[in-house]
């Protein structure tokens, strides 16, 4: 996270390649990335705060798909007709759209081996603010996010580009998303908020 990279005791070292490793996958690699240094001084991922965020599905995918006709990162998007189409080409598990680490179910993100869910603390980026808040008290530490990746439709309202059809592709894709986290395609806002530790059973 961009907001965290000047604090004191940033460590590189211990972050994969990608930005979207899940904790399962960071607990398996990271002790081939810690140094001398860190097992001496008993530098453990278990000692520091886990903290992670969560959209709405729906909301997350308006704005992905904006992202990838604005920034081009893929050339397939070129031959993609509609924020429609994409979706289409989701449901159909289009090759290429399955290499993007955008669309795993967030909840990958935060699962264990063993299949539970666990992380200090969840925040919901439709909070953003009062939970980045709650977790500068906790590290000790003001955080200021910068807004990257901005879309043009960031302040748009992401239902006026659904259809029932999309919206149900979206539902089926990210089922466990809407189940833990609860959200729904008519309230932008969790309808259960988490703002706080996760602790259970996928």
């Amino acid at each position: 996270m961009k907001c965290l990279s000047k604090m004191k005791g940033h460590n590189t070292r211990w972050l994969a390649k990608t930005k979207h490793e899940t904790l399962s996958e960071f607990y398996q690699e990271v002790n081939l990335r810690r140094n001398l240094a860190d097992r001496i001084l008993g530098r453990k991922p278990q000692n520091y705060f886990r903290f992670g965020f969560v959209r709405n599905p729906w909301d997350r995918m308006s704005s992905f798909y904006r992202y990838l006709v604005e920034k081009k990162p893929r050339k397939e998007i070129h031959s993609v007709e509609s924020f429609k189409d994409f979706l289409l080409q989701v449901r159909d598990d289009a090759p290429w759209i399955k290499t993007l680490y955008s669309m795993k179910p967030q909840v990958d993100y935060f699962t264990l081996d063993d299949n539970t869910l666990h992380i200090d603390f969840l925040g919901h980026f439709e909070h953003l603010g009062d939970d980045l808040r709650i977790i500068a008290e906790h590290i000790g530490s003001p955080l200021t996010l910068p807004h990257l990746n901005r879309s043009t439709n960031s302040q748009k309202d992401y239902r006026k580009e659904y259809d029932s059809e999309m919206i149900e592709i979206v539902a089926r894709r990210f089922t466990d998303d809407i189940h833990h986290f609860g959200y729904t395609f008519d309230q932008p806002d969790p309808t259960k908020r988490c703002s706080g530790r996760l602790n259970r059973r996928r």
